[in-house]
């Protein structure tokens, strides 16, 4: 596809991702983010990032950014990054006034409304009422919102009420919003709607899709182990959010009760400490292995061909991208009934579902597929199909399929 290029002056203020610096005391940002901003630079000329610089290590993955030619169209403007909310209201008045210069310069601006402590939105909006801008904002997050399960503290549920109202506003008066799910867009939006799209995040490559003679070797193996241990993966975040606990527990109880299954899991965070020690009183250190990080690429992707079903127990809202990693290895998925996620994946055609937060309906859809192996194998097929439409790239031609009208627009009613 010819995409068409936006020449204007583009603005992008996220905060979520970093620079940082490394040994050789050069200007980088991590693997993933960069992928992501040299696939911004296909379509947009004159492109300026503004995000906060950490002067912590940088991951092992990072990639430079300066003189790095697939990044020649982009320039790179650095904030102090806030220790804690007190601190970023201190800065208040010095990340204004640099935002604000760069609002001036720019003819559009995207920005978002999940980042901490003060969402980039919040910054943006007030400036625009006196300084016209075409306004973008894509929402793949609401992490202000309490998750289900979780007892928030009178401090939480108050900061969550004003993030709520605050963001709405931000996302009404934006002249273009895109999300990551149709809920995300309901809410936010009231009765903006038609300012408003709905594209799922995802992180993969058209390369990085099983072809058919690896999904016909895939579906000739796991066909011939269908009565062996079935093998359950989770990747991601060991926080509270993505149910972990939920899972290690639920595994936990199948196994007592004879089934058999074992589950891997791949990823870090801070609830890593409880899940070694919920494994160790569970005492299944033989079937429930962490596994620690690995690399996001064809690692990840050969692993996730040892296992049968990918567990996604997510108790937050948000729309996991693992769901289409998953797929594009014809890797089916069980996950909880979250509206980030049953937009993604099809009841009993590339997954299936139980009720968030709730171990009872997780284990029976546990024994469920359990008992019904060869059902499972035959979702293989539809999840490279789920998926083909899905990559990376295509969601980026999406959003700029729907920028480009909304410029017009936007320069007419100027």
């Amino acid at each position: 596809m010819n995409l068409l290029k936006i020449s204007e002056p583009y603005l992008l203020v996220l905060f979520s991702v970093p620079y940082m610096r490394n040994a050789q005391n050069k200007l980088c940002i991590s693997l993933a983010w960069a992928k992501d901003l040299i696939e911004h630079t296909q379509y947009i000329e004159n492109l300026t990032l503004i995000s906060y610089f950490s002067d912590e290590a940088p991951y092992a993955d990072a990639v430079e950014i300066e003189n790095n030619p697939a990044l020649k169209n982009v320039r790179f403007v650095m904030i102090t990054k806030p220790k804690n909310t007190l601190h970023g209201l201190f800065l208040l008045p010095k990340t204004t006034s640099i935002i604000w210069q760069e609002v001036k310069k720019s003819e559009i601006v995207h920005s978002g409304v999940a980042s901490w402590p003060i969402p980039e939105a919040w910054f943006i909006c007030p400036m625009l009422v006196f300084k016209k801008r075409f306004h973008f904002i894509n929402v793949e997050s609401a992490f202000w919102r309490i998750p289900k399960g979780q007892k928030g503290s009178i401090k939480q549920k108050i900061r969550a009420t004003i993030c709520e109202n605050l963001n709405k506003w931000c996302v009404q008066s934006a002249d273009l919003s895109t999300f990551t799910q149709e809920a995300y867009k309901k809410t936010l939006l009231g009765n903006q709607q038609h300012k408003g799209f709905v594209i799922p995040a995802t992180w993969i490559d058209a390369d990085n899709i099983a072809k058919p003679e690896l999904l016909d070797s895939l579906i000739q193996f796991k066909s011939a182990q269908i009565n062996a241990p079935i093998k359950l993966i989770f990747a991601g975040r060991l926080v509270f959010e993505k149910g972990i606990l939920l899972l290690i527990q639920a595994v936990s109880d199948l196994l007592d009760k004879g089934y058999l299954l074992s589950l891997d899991i791949v990823g870090d965070g801070s609830l890593l400490h409880e899940c070694e020690q919920l494994i160790l009183a569970n005492k299944k250190q033989a079937n429930i292995k962490l596994c620690g990080t690995i690399k996001y690429g064809a690692d990840f992707f050969n692993l996730l061909h040892h296992y049968d079903l990918m567990v996604i127990p997510s108790l937050s809202d948000e729309q996991p991208r693992n769901v289409f990693d998953a797929f594009s290895q014809a890797l089916p998925v069980l996950c909880a009934d979250t509206a980030g996620l049953m937009q993604c994946v099809e009841n009993q055609k590339s997954g299936y579902f139980f009720k968030t937060g709730d171990m009872s309906s997780l284990k029976n859809q546990l024994i469920a597929v359990i008992q019904n192996r060869q059902a499972l194998v035959s979702l293989s097929s539809a999840c490279i199909d789920a998926v083909s439409n899905m990559t990376h790239k295509k969601m980026h031609e999406k959003r700029l399929e729907i920028m480009h009208p909304a410029l017009v627009k936007y320069a007419t009613n100027r």
